[in-house]
């Protein structure tokens, strides 16, 4: 039988074999909300599930991953209806228990891999929770090119059609990937461009360009339907290559990940 590569599919004698043998514990946490009037609720889960099963297939001896947490800080989207929000706190502490959980077992390498916007930094900070308390090595990242483009960056920057700020939310790389994972998600007749979210001197929610603030408005105040770029121009072609460099790179970044020694404190009091 293959070796399967989902935590919660082991016997507890399994999972104590596969703490002796140290794969990185994956840690999916994504969200449930609005992807505008052409998609699904759970866009977010969609792909950020599908990479990083997709990687641990290939890879079953380097990542064993759990069950995804679906629900995200999301107050932000809450005036669009089927928006699920968890508060900021709450996620924390049950992100972190979690996370936790995982350490106190034995598993020494755990990356918790984002799926949303606005639990960047929020899985930033459970992660530094974790190792705080544990002394684990814990990360954080997010494999979605609309939060983080750095996996496929070159893919995204040769192939788009859209202009800049089209590729942020709900936008051509979503929905291409969507289009690519869950066609029978997508209603393509319904796809708008909607360039409503700001670009200034020192702020920017443009795909790919670094912005000195860091600030996230009501989403409703400039987005009409959800999308927050240019839905209308996605393929399922273009979804196809940034999915497939994704996953090779994901495991690359999990292979590298593994590699990093424990070093021991010292304590300079």
């Amino acid at each position: 039988m293959a070796r399967s590569w989902r935590y919660d599919e082991h016997t507890w004698p399994e999972i104590k074999q596969r703490i002796a043998e140290q794969p990185v514990v994956i840690v999916p946490i994504g969200a449930v909300e609005d992807h505008g009037a052409h998609m699904a609720l759970n866009t977010d889960n969609v792909i950020l599930e599908a990479i990083v099963h997709a990687a641990a297939r290939r890879a079953p001896d380097d990542m064993i991953v759990l069950p995804a947490i679906p629900y995200g800080l999301d107050e932000h989207h809450m005036d669009f209806p089927g928006t699920i929000s968890i508060g900021l706190h709450t996620l924390i502490d049950f992100a972190s228990d979690v996370t936790i959980s995982a350490a106190r077992h034995g598993f020494t390498h755990i990356l918790i891999v984002n799926g949303h916007g606005s639990n960047h930094p929020i899985c930033d900070l459970v992660a530094r929770n974790v190792v705080n308390q544990t002394g684990a090595i814990c990360a954080s990242m997010s494999p979605n090119a609309a939060i983080d483009p750095t996996l496929a960056a070159d893919v995204i920057a040769a192939e788009r059609k859209s202009k800049p700020g089209g590729i942020a939310h709900a936008c051509e790389y979503e929905t291409s990937m969507m289009l690519h994972l869950r066609p029978d998600l997508v209603d393509m007749s319904l796809a708008e461009a909607d360039y409503g979210q700001l670009k200034l001197k020192y702020f920017n929610w443009d795909y790919g360009e670094p912005s000195v603030l860091g600030w996230q408005d009501w989403w409703s105040r400039f987005s009409r339907n959800g999308v927050a770029g240019d839905a209308s121009v996605a393929t399922a072609e273009f979804g196809q290559h940034c999915f497939q460099v994704t996953v090779e790179r994901f495991i690359e970044l999990v292979r590298e990940f593994r590699s990093i020694q424990i070093k021991p404190r010292v304590d300079h009091h």
